[in-house]
Protein backbone atom coordinates (compact mmCIF):
# COMPACT_ATOMS: atom_id res chain seq x y z
CA UNK A 1 0.00 0.00 0.00
CA UNK A 2 1.19 3.50 -0.76
CA UNK A 3 2.31 5.41 2.32
CA UNK A 4 0.34 8.56 3.19
CA UNK A 5 2.50 11.68 3.04
CA UNK A 6 2.22 12.16 6.81
CA UNK A 7 4.21 8.96 7.32
CA UNK A 8 6.69 9.18 4.43
CA UNK A 9 9.57 10.69 6.43
CA UNK A 10 9.25 8.03 9.11
CA UNK A 11 9.18 5.37 6.36
CA UNK A 12 12.32 6.83 4.79
CA UNK A 13 14.03 6.50 8.17
CA UNK A 14 12.97 2.86 8.18
CA UNK A 15 14.84 2.19 4.93
CA UNK A 16 18.10 3.33 6.50
CA UNK A 17 17.27 1.40 9.66
CA UNK A 18 16.82 -1.82 7.67
CA UNK A 19 20.25 -1.38 6.14
CA UNK A 20 21.73 -0.91 9.60
CA UNK A 21 19.88 -3.99 10.86
CA UNK A 22 21.35 -6.09 8.06
CA UNK A 23 24.95 -5.02 8.49
CA UNK A 24 25.09 -5.49 12.28
CA UNK A 25 23.66 -9.01 12.45
CA UNK A 26 26.14 -11.88 12.88
CA UNK A 27 27.52 -13.29 9.64
CA UNK A 28 26.05 -10.47 7.56
CA UNK A 29 27.35 -10.19 4.02
CA UNK A 30 29.54 -7.20 3.22
CA UNK A 31 27.71 -4.06 2.13
CA UNK A 32 29.42 -1.55 -0.12
CA UNK A 33 30.63 1.56 1.75
CA UNK A 34 29.58 0.12 5.11
CA UNK A 35 31.81 -0.96 7.98
CA UNK A 36 32.96 -4.57 7.92
CA UNK A 37 34.76 -5.00 11.24
CA UNK A 38 33.18 -5.14 14.69
CA UNK A 39 34.57 -1.82 15.91
CA UNK A 40 33.44 -0.06 12.74
CA UNK A 41 29.96 -1.56 13.04
CA UNK A 42 29.77 -0.50 16.67
CA UNK A 43 30.84 3.07 15.86
CA UNK A 44 28.43 3.26 12.91
CA UNK A 45 25.54 1.92 15.02
CA UNK A 46 26.11 4.37 17.86
CA UNK A 47 26.39 7.25 15.38
CA UNK A 48 23.22 6.16 13.59
CA UNK A 49 21.40 5.90 16.90
CA UNK A 50 22.57 9.29 18.16
CA UNK A 51 22.07 11.24 14.93
CA UNK A 52 18.76 9.78 13.83
CA UNK A 53 17.17 6.96 15.74
CA UNK A 54 16.72 8.92 18.97
CA UNK A 55 14.81 11.63 17.05
CA UNK A 56 12.80 9.00 15.18
CA UNK A 57 11.76 7.33 18.42
CA UNK A 58 10.86 10.70 19.92
CA UNK A 59 8.66 11.63 16.93
CA UNK A 60 6.81 8.35 17.18
CA UNK A 61 6.44 8.44 20.98
CA UNK A 62 5.69 12.13 21.50
CA UNK A 63 3.73 12.97 18.34
CA UNK A 64 2.49 9.93 16.42
CA UNK A 65 1.44 7.63 19.29
CA UNK A 66 -0.41 10.28 21.32
CA UNK A 67 -2.20 11.36 18.14
CA UNK A 68 -3.47 7.86 17.28
CA UNK A 69 -3.97 6.54 20.82
CA UNK A 70 -7.53 5.73 21.82
CA UNK A 71 -8.82 5.43 18.26
CA UNK A 72 -8.77 1.62 18.02
CA UNK A 73 -8.03 -1.31 20.34
CA UNK A 74 -5.56 -3.01 17.97
CA UNK A 75 -3.88 0.29 17.24
CA UNK A 76 -3.45 0.88 20.98
CA UNK A 77 -1.82 -2.53 21.35
CA UNK A 78 0.57 -1.67 18.52
CA UNK A 79 1.36 1.69 20.17
CA UNK A 80 2.34 -0.17 23.33
CA UNK A 81 4.47 -2.61 21.33
CA UNK A 82 6.26 0.26 19.57
CA UNK A 83 7.14 1.87 22.91
CA UNK A 84 8.28 -1.45 24.42
CA UNK A 85 10.54 -2.20 21.46
CA UNK A 86 11.98 1.31 21.55
CA UNK A 87 12.83 0.73 25.23
CA UNK A 88 14.55 -2.56 24.34
CA UNK A 89 16.65 -0.85 21.70
CA UNK A 90 17.56 2.04 24.02
CA UNK A 91 18.76 -0.50 26.56
CA UNK A 92 20.86 -2.30 23.95
CA UNK A 93 22.45 0.99 22.88
CA UNK A 94 23.29 1.80 26.49
CA UNK A 95 24.91 -1.62 26.83
CA UNK A 96 26.79 -1.11 23.59
CA UNK A 97 28.16 2.22 24.84
CA UNK A 98 29.34 0.52 28.03
CA UNK A 99 31.57 -1.89 26.09
CA UNK A 100 29.73 -5.10 26.89
CA UNK A 101 29.58 -8.05 24.44
CA UNK A 102 29.65 -5.98 21.26
CA UNK A 103 28.99 -8.73 18.74
CA UNK A 104 26.05 -10.17 20.66
CA UNK A 105 24.51 -6.74 21.32
CA UNK A 106 24.83 -5.71 17.68
CA UNK A 107 23.24 -8.98 16.58
CA UNK A 108 20.31 -8.56 19.00
CA UNK A 109 19.89 -4.96 17.90
CA UNK A 110 19.86 -5.97 14.24
CA UNK A 111 17.24 -8.64 14.81
CA UNK A 112 14.98 -6.43 16.96
CA UNK A 113 15.36 -3.40 14.68
CA UNK A 114 14.46 -5.37 11.56
CA UNK A 115 11.38 -6.97 13.16
CA UNK A 116 10.35 -3.62 14.63
CA UNK A 117 10.56 -1.76 11.34
CA UNK A 118 8.70 -4.48 9.46
CA UNK A 119 5.94 -4.44 12.11
CA UNK A 120 5.62 -0.66 11.89
CA UNK A 121 5.48 -0.68 8.09
CA UNK A 122 3.23 -3.73 7.65
CA UNK A 123 0.90 -3.34 10.63
CA UNK A 124 1.18 -0.05 12.53
CA UNK A 125 1.36 2.43 9.64
CA UNK A 126 -1.13 0.42 7.58
CA UNK A 127 -3.66 0.50 10.40
CA UNK A 128 -3.11 4.22 10.97
CA UNK A 129 -3.87 4.88 7.31
CA UNK A 130 -6.94 2.63 7.43
CA UNK A 131 -8.44 4.09 10.61
CA UNK A 132 -7.68 7.81 10.39
CA UNK A 133 -9.66 10.06 8.11
CA UNK A 134 -7.92 12.11 5.45
CA UNK A 135 -8.48 15.18 7.61
CA UNK A 136 -6.81 13.50 10.60
CA UNK A 137 -3.92 12.25 8.46
CA UNK A 138 -3.35 15.79 7.19
CA UNK A 139 -3.42 17.12 10.74
CA UNK A 140 -0.89 14.45 11.73
CA UNK A 141 1.28 15.53 8.82
CA UNK A 142 1.35 19.08 10.17
CA UNK A 143 2.42 17.82 13.59
CA UNK A 144 5.12 15.56 12.16
CA UNK A 145 6.55 18.07 9.70
CA UNK A 146 10.26 18.24 10.30
CA UNK A 147 11.83 21.62 10.60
Amino acid sequence: MKRHKCLTELSKDHHDGLILAQIIKKNSPPYKNMPQDLSGKKEYTLDFYNRGLIKHFMEEEEILIPFVAGKDYVLDKLCNRVKEEHAQMRSLMKNLEEENDTEEILNKMGIILEKHIRMEEREFFELIQKILSEKSLNELEQRLTRK
